[in-house]
């Protein structure tokens, strides 16, 4: 295959850029692209979970952590990040550089700019972040996943397309299915997980809230929790305490299907979280990450919240009392549960990795940018 028809994506992190950019990958693999992916160190622990392509490790340090002491080396670890990954574009010549955000990203994005290749970059958040901004400001490409992003530099507008948030194919496949409504006589499938970070405050809420439950509500309850290592003697212990039924894990392969199976999910406001729980339907109580400096979270459940689609509880009001009073009123109201998964499935973005992949393929084809799909092509809703 041609050289000139390489196309470079750069994720790194956390699952939250990861599953896009494989989505994307296996969506431009599909349209005859050789694609390679750049990421670091903990990026390397999600390529068993995405399509076969070729794998560039570089170095990736942010300046926000560490302390100040840490900052020069850091700031020498993101020179270096750009040096290699200059070494890598001069390589590969790709005909358009993807970044995904967050510093793994950093050096191939910059370094795509600097060497006047298209770049274009997807922000998964409400929130653009720090990466994603800088290179913005220089004039890379931008595919949000929400309508009205934050932070979003003046004069970008011209090269800004919402795209969505691209979803793994086996989310699209859970969907297909639609919200499993509850009746009076089914057991009540309760999930919960907080994300590729997790959630030691889950492990130590839930439990106490579920206590708070009549005895009735409880016997109902079929409980998956993934929760952390380090947390899960002390949750196992007190799910066993209170007699219910839970499955603990920490690492569920079957994500989807499970939020598929689920009448509630409770968990943290990552951008993929959000976009799968919108593209299942499934009602969720959704607590933000606290202490985060763009509270990108809040801001991700902000409109399903204000739709009526999700529960948002802060981290300070996330109470035993408080989800008890809450789990309550949802699993003794049907149609509560009804209205929630109606107003949820209408935020569903099913055709984000399409969006997404005709931008970027109009991009190294150098064609009018047209993200919409052929008229004659149903896709799945938007989210506004």
């Amino acid at each position: 295959m041609s050289g000139r028809n390489k196309i470079l994506l750069a994720a790194g992190g956390t699952g939250g850029h990861m599953f896009p950019a494989g989505a994307l990958a296996e969506k431009l693999q599909a349209e005859g692209y050789e694609v390679h992916i750049a990421t670091d160190e903990r990026g390397m622990a999600y390529i068993d979970n995405l399509p076969q392509m070729p794998i560039h490790k570089i170095p990736a340090a942010t300046i926000y952590a560490g302390g100040v002491f840490a900052l020069p080396l850091r700031l020498v670890t993101l020179i270096w990040a750009l040096v290699v990954s200059a070494v890598l574009l001069l390589r590969l010549q790709p005909k358009v550089v993807v970044g995904f955000g967050g510093y793994p990203s950093f050096g191939p994005v910059m370094a795509g700019l600097v060497l006047r290749h298209p770049v274009l970059v997807h922000e998964q958040n409400a929130v653009l972040g720090r990466v994603n901004r800088l290179a913005a400001r220089f004039g890379a490409y931008i595919g949000s996943s929400y309508t009205n992003t934050a932070n979003m530099p003046s004069g970008a507008a011209a090269r800004l397309r919402r795209t969505g948030n691209p979803l793994r194919p086996a989310v699209l496949k859970a969907a297909q299915g639609g919200y499993r409504y509850l009746t009076g006589s089914r057991p009540f499938d309760l999930l919960i997980f907080g994300g590729s970070q997790g959630a030691s405050v889950f492990a130590e809420i839930l439990p106490q809230a579920v206590a708070e439950l009549p005895e009735n509500l409880r016997r109902r309850l079929r409980i998956v929790h993934q929760v952390r290592k380090p947390d899960m003697r002390e949750a196992l212990k007190a799910y066993g305490d209170i007699g219910v039924y839970a499955e603990i894990r920490d690492f569920f392969s079957d994500m989807p299907a499970r939020m598929r199976r689920a009448h509630l999910v409770i968990a943290r406001g990552g951008a993929s979280t959000m976009a799968e729980v919108s593209a299942l339907g499934a009602p969720s109580i959704i607590v933000p990450l606290p202490g985060s400096l763009d509270q990108d979270q809040a801001q991700n459940v902000r409109d399903l919240d204000a739709a009526g689609g999700s529960i948002m509880m802060r981290q300070s009001e996330f109470t035993p009392a408080m989800l008890a009073e809450r789990l309550q009123g949802l699993m003794t109201d049907e149609r509560a549960l009804l209205r929630m998964a109606e107003a949820t499935k209408k935020f569903a973005e099913l055709d984000a990795t399409g969006r997404l992949g005709r931008y970027c393929v109009c991009l190294a084809e150098g064609l009018p940018v047209q993200i919409e799909p052929p008229k004659n092509q149903k896709v799945g809703g938007a989210h506004g």
